[in-house]
């Protein structure tokens, strides 16, 4: 079962009708800001997706695609949620968002850098604070476990290498942290019901 969107979080705002409005018009400036999930189709979209305006009642709308993931939404082979550019909040009287700002960004950047992984323990060293104050502030702040957050990211990036590459499978999961082609394949099949064959077809 799909679950709601949130209208807020962590103080961010998230008004569902303007969202929808930025869809309806496939406005740019919204790109990377939310992306929408569709409950008739259980794909999320960028604002940017030219997909025919889905009824407003069917539409459910998220700050980062691993939300519409956890909701049970898959992302649109058309317009491509990994490719959005990276637009975040911030603020200076609030820690917490911040603190759960840098380590979304730190683990994406270590991703996409060296394919491997940040581990929670050493990350939460770096930023200064104990594993679990940062599992927590991270869950309050984007809605989704660590874990959740970084699955979404290796699965986004194992979905652009495919989509935009003819590298072999195998090293495509080595290098979105994935152990070998059978874990990539079980992840999409289980995230996405896809096959890496659907991808690329998709390209």
């Amino acid at each position: 079962m799909l679950a709601s969107a949130p209208n807020t979080l962590d103080g961010n705002p998230l008004d569902a009708d303007a969202c929808y409005q930025a869809f309806a018009h496939k406005d740019a400036a919204w790109d990377g800001r939310f992306v929408m999930g569709v409950t008739s189709t259980h794909i999320y979209c960028r604002p940017v997706c030219r997909v025919r305006l889905p009824q407003r009642a069917n539409c459910r709308f998220f700050l980062h695609p691993a939300q519409a993931e956890a909701a049970g939404f898959r992302p649109c082979l058309r317009c491509r949620p990994e490719l959005a550019p990276a637009v975040r909040w911030w603020s200076l009287t609030d820690a917490g968002s911040i603190l759960a700002t840098q380590a979304s960004e730190r683990m994406t950047q270590t991703l996409h850098a060296s394919g491997t992984p940040t581990g929670m323990q050493a990350l939460a060293r770096e930023l200064g604070v104990s594993d679990r104050h940062l599992r927590r502030v991270f869950l309050r702040h984007w809605g989704v476990s660590p874990l959740q957050y970084l699955q979404t990211q290796r699965l986004l990036k194992a979905k652009a290498l495919l989509q935009g590459s003819q590298r072999p499978i195998a090293d495509i999961a080595l290098a979105c942290g994935f152990g070998s082609d059978r874990a990539l394949r079980n992840a999409l099949a289980k995230h996405y019901r896809l096959r890496p064959s659907d991808l690329r077809q998709g390209a």
